[in-house]
């Protein structure tokens, strides 16, 4: 005789950045090993375990593709996943530096939620005629380039390259170009022209939250988690 088959229900959710409607089951004991092994490796291993999470866990819709989705989206839907699959308080350890003493805290993951600019502009304006639309940082984009480090020039270049919608002039919009001719654009830019691209990433939407405590020495202390990585 057959065992029962056990109930899997799915949970609705709308993604904070994009507002697309995503409806998920909860991860399976055999499912956790993949979270278990990304936790443990890289930020590269932490993503591509995310991805197969959300891909065999997102049931609609049913074209589901996490690597055209922005990182604050990817980072939200993996934390209402592990939510609803272990629970959703964390329990974080962190020393203080201070006072070298361990101080326990507790995080509800359904308080985590993205701050999103309203005032934030895709579309700026690097002079008087030539301006450039850029997108933020998909998933298959971080998988293949390290974003944290935005002083590395050829990492720059590259995020800035696969983020780029389209540039215009006064007489044209251009929108059909190669990597290499994108890439000589950017480098042909001037540090003011540069700057203010890359103040679009870095005021580009994150996951963030603040623990805040009194420690050993009377003093108040504040921790910021922000990123994937300090919640998985």
């Amino acid at each position: 005789m057959a065992l029962p088959k056990l109930d899997t229900p799915l949970y609705n959710i709308t993604l904070p950045v994009s507002q697309k409607k995503i409806s998920f089951r909860a991860f399976k004991v055999k499912e956790e090993k993949v979270l278990l092994t990304g936790k443990e490796g890289s930020t590269k291993d932490q993503l591509a375990a995310m991805r197969q999470l959300l891909i065999n866990c997102v049931e609609t819709p049913k074209d589901f593709d996490p690597d055209v989705l922005s990182m604050p989206d990817i980072e939200y839907l993996f934390i209402q996943l592990r939510a609803r699959s272990v629970q959703n308080i964390v329990e974080l350890k962190y020393r203080d530096k201070e006072d070298n003493k361990v101080y326990d805290f507790e995080v509800d993951l359904d308080d985590i939620k993205p701050t999103i600019d309203s005032d934030r502009q895709n579309k700026i304006e690097l002079n008087k005629t030539i301006g450039i639309e850029l997108m933020d940082p998909t998933l298959g984009v971080l998988s293949e380039i390290d974003i944290t480090d935005m002083d590395n020039s050829d990492n720059a270049y590259a995020v800035i390259a696969a983020c780029t919608k389209q540039v215009w002039d006064a007489d044209e919009v251009y929108d059909d170009f190669t990597q290499d001719e994108l890439i000589e654009f950017l480098q042909s830019m001037d540090i003011k022209m540069f700057t203010k691209m890359k103040e679009f990433f870095e005021t580009s939407p994150k996951i963030t939250h603040e623990l805040k405590y009194k420690n050993a020495e009377g003093n108040d202390r504040s921790i910021k988690l922000e990123g994937i990585s300090d919640f998985f």
